[in-house]
């Protein structure tokens, strides 16, 4: 009994002289998340008004939180009357921990940022890096993802983006495209190059300038090769480029324009005692 008393007593005086500032740093941390929230909320709709990529936002959006909490920490320091020199210093440490076990992270993080910054590409680009094709489903400060044509989801760390090569298909309006077909050599070669010529030009897809380029390109064994290079908007170009195989094998069909097979000639050659052996039994 004469301990519970004791013990309540020295909970009752820490109350009275410690409970307000128990009381105002808890009030500080409600309305800090509160805040936080609501502050970057609308953040968000402000920078989404002003077309701002949705990636950036994200880390607009990160940094934001981070002061606002390291100013939170701050005020309850003094709140709890610690030394503000030495909460930096304190912080300092741990920041400095922090950075050397997470070394690669950082790494990523820092790369993020660049990839942010400079807007190489951004969601929805359809890009090539590292061997791998896809198009951007979203960039993370750590990460960036890829969704492949095979519907195959990448993730694909930051300082591996950065340092590899890019191909940003998307980035430009107009793309070209170059086939290549093959025809027989007993062929009408002027009538070959204006059924290709033709045919392009009347595809109300391919951009007339550039003008579609038609060419007599090399000499196979058992062939004569025709390349044909035309411009496209960006959009356009998968479109274009599945149909036109199609399209130029009925246009061949329809002129009597021969597309040729590879053809394995066999000699067979006996042997002289074979072919005595043959005489014999004539």
């Amino acid at each position: 009994m004469i301990f519970a008393a004791s013990f309540g007593e020295t909970v009752m005086n820490f109350l009275k002289n410690e409970g307000w500032d128990i009381v105002l740093v808890l009030s500080i941390l409600v309305i800090a998340f509160i805040g936080i929230k609501i502050v970057s909320s609308i953040l968000t709709k402000i920078l989404y008004k002003t077309k701002v990529d949705g990636s950036a936002i994200a880390f607009y959006v990160a940094v934001l939180k981070v002061v606002l909490w390291i100013l939170t920490i701050f005020a309850i320091a003094n709140v709890l009357s610690i030394s503000t020199s030495s909460l930096v210093v304190a912080l300092s440490s741990v920041a400095l921990a922090i950075a050397l076990a997470l070394k690669d992270s950082l790494a990523n993080l820092a790369n993020g940022i660049l990839i942010i910054y400079n807007k190489s590409f951004r969601r929805g680009d359809h890009i090539e890096v590292d061997g791998v094709e896809g198009v951007i489903k979203n960039i993370k400060l750590f990460t960036t993802e890829l969704l492949t044509f095979d519907n195959r989801r990448v993730i694909l760390p930051n300082s591996k983006v950065i340092n590899g090569t890019i191909i940003n298909n998307t980035a430009m309006s107009t793309r070209r495209i170059t086939f290549v077909y093959n025809v027989a050599y007993e062929s009408d070669m002027h009538l070959v190059e204006k059924v290709l010529k033709e045919t392009f030009e009347s595809n109300k897809l391919v951009n007339g300038n550039p003008a579609v380029s038609v060419y007599m390109s090399k000499h196979g064994e058992s062939s004569v090769e025709f390349t044909v290079k035309c411009w496209v908007d960006t959009e356009d170009y998968w479109t274009v480029y599945n149909a036109m195989p199609q399209v130029i094998f009925d246009k061949f069909a329809e002129n009597g324009i021969s597309i040729p097979y590879n053809q394995l000639d066999v000699t067979l050659k006996m042997s002289p005692e074979q072919a005595r052996g043959d005489k014999n039994e004539s």
